[in-house]
């Protein structure tokens, strides 16, 4: 869920105006329904986050949620179509060595 509430925040702030007074910046923020659909599914996953802490170990919870890094670089490239290096790859990888080794362990 953080994924989409990032990938929809970020959709969201390609529409706002970012020249002009601080009033309204904050105006656009508030009445954009992307970035207003965005703070919702953070709020969610806010919730479903508290959720999981309270059945789960705190250290399989946390590990486990770094999958969303090869997720967002998925979005990264599919949705944004951006350009993802070799040594990002590498780091994404290392991490999720790291993060199967805790979870065997």
């Amino acid at each position: 869920m953080a994924v989409a509430g990032s990938t929809i925040l970020k959709l969201g702030g390609r529409t706002i105006n970012f020249e002009g007074s601080l009033p309204a910046i904050v105006m656009a923020y508030i009445s954009s329904p992307m970035i207003l659909a965005g703070f919702v599914v953070y709020a969610l996953a806010g919730v479903l986050w508290v959720y999981c802490l309270s059945v789960f170990d705190l250290s399989y919870v946390t590990f486990v949620s770094s999958v969303q890094y090869i997720f967002l670089l998925l979005v990264a490239i599919l949705v944004f179509h951006e350009q993802i290096s070799m040594l990002k790859w590498a780091g994404s990888f290392a991490i999720m060595i790291g993060v199967i080794c805790w979870l065997k362990g």
